[in-house]
């Protein structure tokens, strides 16, 4: 059975349609934009750090979360959602995501390095609450980390009060011997400018995929829905954006957090394979850390954020109707991967997934 999602409209509608008003606007009624200077975000990959950026005065910064400390203990704070006041109005050119892992006060960072992500739930308190990965982050060990990434696409949601979900997969809190947990920060800055904000569908926010079960019931098959979803007819592009981590090891070849793999979105039956293996690690400037952080790895690396991939997927969609989408992960080379040699924490994909509609 399929699961059909809906196409959320985000962009705001100004201004008249009569030609004849459009012909009396001057040019004293467009938008006058200030000559702002953007980011490169472009320049800072693949490590998108935030330690030395600074803002234009132009800007409108809006802090969802200050410090806010996040820990396991007798209060479970690995997960907190916050709700954020947003500028209600405004065109965009450019959004930015600022984002800081700090240590506690007295400064007993996490020992381990813990898979995170911070995520836009719509539609939160109902049946139909869906998560938009807004950043996918791994923690170094036992030293902070400040990034900076861009999330523009993601503007038109970003209006008005709107709930944000921080979730840190840490299993330390106050007096342990392994740390005390971490304190977040994050802050999205709105540059003004023409708005390049997309019109978003979300298929999937961050969820788990158990990978190389082959029992009845197990496969990824048996975790992945195929979805169908509407394009509209004055779609001039579409972009999917998919994010994935791997994680556990002491499997079949290491997997999912030491092995090569590929994964793959098959759009009305055509296929766009990503292959998200990390070789740099050894490189990352936040550094240098305690434990295997210099190690490659599946789509990630400690200390780092995982912006995942954007491909444009325009000639595969029927522009004006109804398509499907279908997911698969396999070893890099193609072949599906069987985990003969299970241990107690099966190999998994973490995974979030939208597309990105522009007129």
């Amino acid at each position: 059975m399929q699961a059909i999602l809906s196409v959320f409209a985000l962009s705001l509608l100004a201004g008249c349609t009569n030609e004849t008003e459009k012909q009396a606007q001057t040019e004293d009624d467009s938008p006058n934009y200030p000559d702002i200077e953007f980011y490169d975000f472009s320049e800072a990959s693949p490590w998108y750090l935030g330690n030395s950026v600074e803002y234009p005065e132009e800007v409108t910064v809006v802090t969802a979360m200050n410090q806010e400390y996040q820990y396991f203990g007798g209060e479970d704070k690995r997960t907190v959602e916050v709700d954020v006041d947003f500028p209600e109005t405004g065109d965009w050119a450019q959004v930015g995501l600022y984002f800081r892992l700090e240590c506690p006060e007295n400064g007993l960072c996490d020992h381990w390095d813990r898979s995170g992500s911070l995520q836009l739930m719509l539609n939160p308190d109902t049946e139909e609450q869906i998560g938009v990965e807004l950043l996918r982050h791994i923690t170094p060990y036992r030293i902070e980390m400040t990034h900076y990434i861009d999330v523009t696409p993601l503007a038109g949601l970003l209006k008005g009060t709107q709930r944000l979900n921080s979730f840190i997969d840490t299993w330390v809190g106050p007096g342990h011997s392994d740390g005390e947990g971490w304190r977040v920060t994050a802050e999205f800055v709105f540059y003004p400018g023409p708005p390049a904000e997309a019109e978003v569908i979300p298929i999937w926010g961050r969820r788990n995929i158990t990978v190389g079960q082959t029992e009845d019931g197990e496969t990824i098959a048996d975790q992945i829905e195929a979805v169908t979803f509407e394009i509209p007819e004055d779609a001039t592009k579409v972009k999917a954006h998919l994010i994935t981590t791997g994680h556990s090891f002491g499997n079949t070849y290491n997997c999912a957090e030491f092995c090569q793999m590929r994964h793959d979105m098959v759009f009305n039956g055509e296929t766009f394979s990503t292959y998200p293996w990390r070789e740099d690690c050894a490189e990352n400037p936040v550094s240098p850390q305690y434990g295997t952080w210099e190690y490659p790895r599946n789509g990630w690396c400690p200390g780092g954020v995982a912006v995942g991939q954007v491909l444009d997927i325009t000639e595969s969609l029927v522009i004006g109707g109804s398509n499907t989408l279908d997911f698969d992960i396999l070893l890099a080379g193609g072949s599906p991967y069987v985990n003969a040699s299970p241990v107690d924490l099966l190999p998994y994909t973490i995974t979030s997934l939208r597309l990105y509609v522009y007129r």
